[in-house]
């Protein structure tokens, strides 16, 4: 069985632009997609309203520089446990053997990159049977004393040291659109971007509208980029429509932007 990671955003099961509120009947119909997936599994969530609001006022993404932020840290991180755990009882419920793992236990980072994670902890679950769970976090950092590693990142990290088939980030719109679809009715999906053709596009991602220290929908595909040139596949869909898991899993096609590796020629 091939391993696939997914990455649902805190736009989806959060309202990430208000006082943080978890939306629970949503979350109850990705789980129970997520039962039926026969592939071996692991997630990564997103913060949304229960992070992004919290680091912006502590400026937690910028790392150390005053005593103050240590509060805002153990806030952040009490926030993000609480929504961990409303997560984790849902899939539980729909029968998932979901395992939590917390990123800042067995990741550091240097100047907000990833440079030591153990990952055997994580093979070794996934190998059981175990769907591990992880988050975005704020994690000690070598340069900066600590900082904010985006779920995005985490994913790509995983997904390329565990050999995943395919990531899918499910966030609250189709895709990549060649404008912000929440501004512009006009907006078109981008059905397929390559690492060639990722330049063309820059302009147009930009970042989420709602409060976002992490770099929004570009991050997602910069954060790609590397897993991809390897031969991987990364998906960007509409997790508000659960279904476009399964969908999305058995090859049909959906409204969604599939970043993939470059077609090289016959010689």
């Amino acid at each position: 069985m091939s391993l696939i990671i997914i990455k649902i955003g805190g736009s989806v099961i959060t309202e990430k632009d208000k006082a943080p509120l978890f939306n629970r009947l949503l979350m109850e119909k990705i789980a129970e997609e997520l039962s039926n997936v026969e592939d071996k599994l692991l997630l990564v969530h997103g913060a949304g309203s229960f992070g992004h609001p919290i680091a912006k006022k502590y400026s937690i993404h910028e790392g150390y520089r005053s005593e103050e932020q240590l509060r805002g840290v153990a806030e952040l991180k009490q926030s993000m446990s609480s929504l961990t755990l409303m997560i984790t009882e849902t899939l539980i419920k729909h029968g998932i053997p979901v395992v939590p793992f917390l990123s800042s236990s067995c990741m550091v980072a240097e100047g907000s990159r990833l440079v030591n994670v153990d990952t055997e902890p994580f093979r070794l679950m996934v190998n059981l049977g175990f769907v591990p769970i992880c988050s975005g976090d704020v994690i000690a950092d070598l340069k900066w004393g600590f900082s904010i590693v985006s779920g995005d990142q985490i994913a790509v990290y995983l997904a390329t040291t565990l050999n995943a088939k395919t990531i899918i980030f499910g966030c609250d719109v189709d895709g990549v659109f060649d404008s912000d679809p929440k501004k512009n009715p006009e907006a078109k999906l981008i059905r397929t971007i390559t690492p060639s053709t990722l330049k063309y596009y820059e302009k147009s991602l930009g970042g989420s509208v709602a409060v976002d220290v992490t770099k929004g929908m570009l991050g997602k595909i910069k954060e790609s980029l590397s897993f991809v040139s390897h031969g991987g596949e990364v998906v960007i869909a509409n997790l508000k429509r659960p279904e476009n898991i399964m969908e999305i899993l058995h090859g049909r096609d959906v409204p969604c932007t599939r970043f993939i590796p470059d077609i090289t020629p016959n010689i």
